[in-house]
C-alpha cells in the first residue's frame, strides 16, 4: 500500500516491472521508455522519483542533473535502486542530488527493526520484494 506520505510516485523501470504498480496505485505512474521521462514529469509533478538503475544506468545523471537545475522539481525527492553499492557510482550520483539508494539487501531486513527508510514510508514490503525480484 502506498502512504499518502507522497501523493505522486514516478517509477522509471523496464516494461517487465509488475504492472499492478500502475494498475492498483493511482498515484504510481510507470515510465519504460527514457525519452517519454521528461514529458511525464511535466504532466504528473511528482514528489518522488524512483529509478531502477540498471534500466536508465546510461543516462541517469544526464536525467538527475536536468532534473536538479530545473527549480519546478526542487521539491521533488530522487531515489534509485541498485543491485549493488558502488562507492564510487553512488557518491557521484549523491553529490549531482540523488537522495536515496536502495538495495536488494535493504529489502531483506527484519520488519520489526526501528530503522526506517524512505521506501517504507512509500511502499509496503511486499512490493518492494517485487521490484527486487524483477530487477533480479
Amino acid at each position: 500500500m502506498i502512504r499518502q506520505r507522497f501523493k505522486t510516485v514516478l517509477l522509471i523501470a523496464p516494461d517487465n516491472c509488475p504492472r499492478r504498480l500502475a494498475a492498483e496505485y493511482q498515484n504510481v505512474k510507470h515510465v519504460s521508455s527514457l525519452d517519454r521521462v521528461f514529458p511525464t514529469m511535466f504532466e504528473v509533478k511528482p514528489d518522488m522519483i524512483l529509478f531502477d538503475y540498471e534500466h536508465v544506468k546510461n543516462d541517469l545523471e544526464r536525467i538527475v542533473r536536468r532534473i536538479r537545475m530545473n527549480a519546478f522539481y526542487k521539491k521533488t525527492k530522487i531515489c534509485c535502486y541498485k543491485l549493488k553499492a558502488h562507492t564510487g557510482t553512488d557518491e557521484l550520483l549523491k553529490a549531482i542530488g540523488v537522495n536515496n539508494f536502495v538495495y536488494p539487501e535493504d529489502l531483506l531486513n527484519n520488519p520489526a527493526e526501528e530503522k526506517v527508510n524512505i521506501f517504507t514510508a512509500i511502499l509496503d514490503a511486499s512490493l518492494m520484494r517485487v521490484l527486487a525480484k524483477v530487477a533480479n
